[in-house]
């Protein structure tokens, strides 16, 4: 066993990048070498696999009726419709292929993956969201990606346990919240980042338990302030009647000034709560977890990104709930995983993609309660066990085992899929990387038959009759969108504008307002302790960056 860190050169992006004793320790209990490539790079191979939220309209290959799609209609394998996927006339046992180990098993995986229908989009246990993708038990949502128990959703990312929320990104337990960033357990927040348990507020930062604020910074359990500053019920009332939140200029005013305030007050190196021993950013109700991000519990787990709870699991990316694993791309309640991609409810996988309920794979796809299975064959449990080592054995010889799917697997090109919003790359830079690129992604543009500023912008007018038909031009990309019945009674209820951008425009903002999935050293600007931030270097020279003991002690 090591017991010092050694330092390695990753063999994709050149940087330098270390292994500590724990994680030979990891390596050694999961039986795979330590890994050539950096955190980063492997996330980002991961992250390839999954597109959330670029749909094609295509026909299905099973009836030729058209559906929505994550799959554009040049892929080499079979598409078909979720319920066309799930009914019984079919089974991926049918399309099985030998096992030759004379033959790289990673390529026969490869053939297996080409021959083996997938379903259109991911919608699990969930109805009526037909224009979602990754959803899971949720209901009446619309343009949600990373969907997991919603209801009356629309327009956003990562919006887990909430109800009647629209454009927002990583909301967690919320209810009637409007473009949030990073809030958990607030009710009718708005335009607010990085806050919790706060109510009929707008424009906050990094605020708990506050009630009636607005464009507030670092505030704890407070009532009727204004840019942190207590006012009365009346002051609070006139200010609003002054600054109507339907107009866009009113809402920059408060950004600029809460802006101001965020220069002057401390800022929080990383963010969390309730963790021991943690590294990372947004990481909560956590235990020895390091280096991961938008984490929602957890223990002895490292370089985990956007997963519920995370348990003696190394390089886990977008799972609910999942232990025992390694390299696991989306997968549900399932335990000692290792390179798998949508494996749920399942345990014993290896290098395998969209299996549910089952034990004992090695190789496969689209199975369903089965067990003791290599590229979608049946053995007995004694043919499985005797020819595992040996699988392992032709991976190990070409360099396979332990890594994720390599990226000529994966079906999306790299703007098509979810890694170019978190690690973006332009055309040229992608394809020099060896990455695929997908040209016309699908948009209308020049379909517009009305101009933004002759909508009303008193909420009181907004009806379906009046606004429905309308196609928009997006200021920004000039694309075309539209509203929906939902979305406009959700802006009239709210007193709010109308939205003068598409959905992926005011997604990019939102995205662009986090910080990176990285960590940078930075010192203390209170007792000069050295401390991770994960505030870019250049925005360290803007903040007043303070180590968490500090931080506390300054905002309790």
């Amino acid at each position: 066993m090591k017991t010092e860190n050694e330092n390695r050169i990753c063999q994709n992006c050149k940087k330098e990048f270390v292994i500590e004793p724990d994680d030979f320790s990891f390596y050694e209990k999961m039986k795979v070498p330590a890994p050539e490539k950096c955190p980063q790079c492997r996330n980002q191979l991961r992250m390839l696999f999954r597109n959330f939220k670029t749909l094609y309209k295509r026909p299905s290959s099973k009836t030729g009726k058209m559906i929505v799609s994550m799959y554009s209609p040049d892929v080499p394998f079979p598409v078909y419709d979720i319920e066309e996927w799930w009914a019984d006339d079919w089974d991926a046992s049918s399309c099985a292929i030998d096992l030759d180990l004379s033959f790289p098993f990673i390529k026969q995986i490869g053939e297996l993956a080409n021959k083996v229908p997938r379903f259109a989009i991911m919608n699990t246990k969930s109805t009526n969201c037909e224009y979602s993708n990754i959803t899971f038990k949720s209901n009446n949502c619309y343009l949600i990606f990373g969907c997991v128990e919603d209801e009356n959703c629309d327009y956003g990312h990562i919006v887990w346990n909430s109800t009647d929320c629209v454009d927002n990104l990583y909301v967690y337990k919320c209810e009637l919240c409007y473009e949030c960033i990073d809030c958990l357990g607030s009710n009718r927040l708005l335009y607010s980042q990085e806050c919790e348990a706060c109510v009929d507020s707008i424009g906050l930062y990094d605020c708990r338990g506050c009630t009636n604020c607005i464009g507030c910074v670092g505030l704890r359990q407070q009532s009727y302030n204004i840019f942190n500053q207590p006012v009365t019920k009346e002051e609070y009332k006139k200010f609003l009647q002054e600054y109507p939140i339907n107009k866009k200029e009113n809402i920059e005013y408060i950004f600029n000034k809460r802006e101001e305030m965020r220069k002057q007050k401390s800022a929080r190196s990383v963010f969390g709560s309730h963790n021991n021993n943690v590294s990372g950013d947004h990481v909560y109700n956590a235990h020895n977890v390091h280096q991961s991000f938008d984490i929602k519990g957890g223990e002895n787990s490292k370089y985990c990104f956007t997963s519920g709870k995370v348990v003696e699991s190394y390089d886990i990316s977008f799972n609910p709930n999942i232990e025992y694993s390694y390299q696991s791309l989306a997968s549900l309640s399932s335990s000692n995983l290792v390179g798998v991609h949508l494996v749920n409810d399942s345990s014993h996988a290896y290098y395998s993609e969209t299996c549910f309920n089952c034990k004992n794979l090695f190789g496969c796809f689209g199975l369903r309660n089965k067990q003791y299975c290599i590229l979608n064959k049946q053995y007995t449990k004694e043919e499985y066990e005797r020819l595992v080592p040996k699988i392992i054995e032709n991976m190990k010889k070409s360099g396979d085992w332990g890594n994720f799917f390599p990226a000529w697997m994966s079906p999306f090109g790299y703007n098509e899929s979810i890694v170019n919003e978190y690690m973006p790359l332009k055309k040229e830079e992608a394809l020099a990387l060896g990455f695929k690129w997908k040209d016309n992604i699908p948009s209308t543009t020049g379909k517009e038959n009305c101009v933004y500023n002759e909508l009303p912008n008193n909420a009181e007018e907004y009806n379906d009759e009046k606004l429905l038909p309308l196609i928009l031009k997006c200021e920004s990309c000039a694309k075309n969108y539209r509203f929906i019945s939902r979305e406009i009674a959700f802006y009239k209820r709210m007193k709010l504008a109308l939205p003068s951008k598409c959905f992926n425009c005011r997604h990019a903002e939102r995205m662009n307002k986090r910080n990176p999935r990285n960590l940078w050293e930075v010192n203390c600007a209170k007792c000069g302790t050295e401390t991770l931030t994960s505030y870019k270097p250049e925005d360290q020279k803007i903040y007043k960056i303070y180590c968490e003991k500090c931080y506390q002690q300054e905002v309790y």
